[in-house]
């Protein structure tokens, strides 16, 4: 339900501010920002993303297939894009390993701080 309320919200905010992202993003960006508000997630919003996760695939698919209807912008913008996919790539690779990083310093302090168990 939490999922669906946040896809309307964000579909109503791409509508009514005429945004260039989808509306799908901006609600999963708005539900991002409201559970990091709170802290803490619900156990049927976990147990909904855990059976979720498995399609994920699936979920990204209707996105990927409407890019084999731009046919001449996607051939006009082809070195600005591939430029965007790797410059992209690289820089979420980079704050997954920098973001990875803080974490096992903060679990190693935790640990350290709490002594043996």
């Amino acid at each position: 339900m939490w999922l669906m309320i946040f896809l309307v919200i964000g579909n109503l905010l791409q509508t009514t501010l005429a945004l260039p992202v989808a509306g799908s993003v901006l609600g999963m960006l708005l539900l991002f920002v409201v559970l990091i508000m709170r802290q803490r997630s619900s156990r049927s919003m976990g147990t909904a993303a855990s059976h979720l996760i498995h399609y994920f695939t699936l979920l990204i698919l209707p996105s990927a297939a409407g890019l084999f209807f731009l046919g001449t912008t996607l051939t006009d913008n082809w070195l600005r894009l591939l430029i965007a996919i790797v410059a992209g790539t690289l820089i979420s690779s980079v704050v997954t390993l920098v973001t990875m990083q803080a974490m096992v310093r903060w679990q190693q302090r935790r640990d350290d701080a709490t002594g043996p168990s």
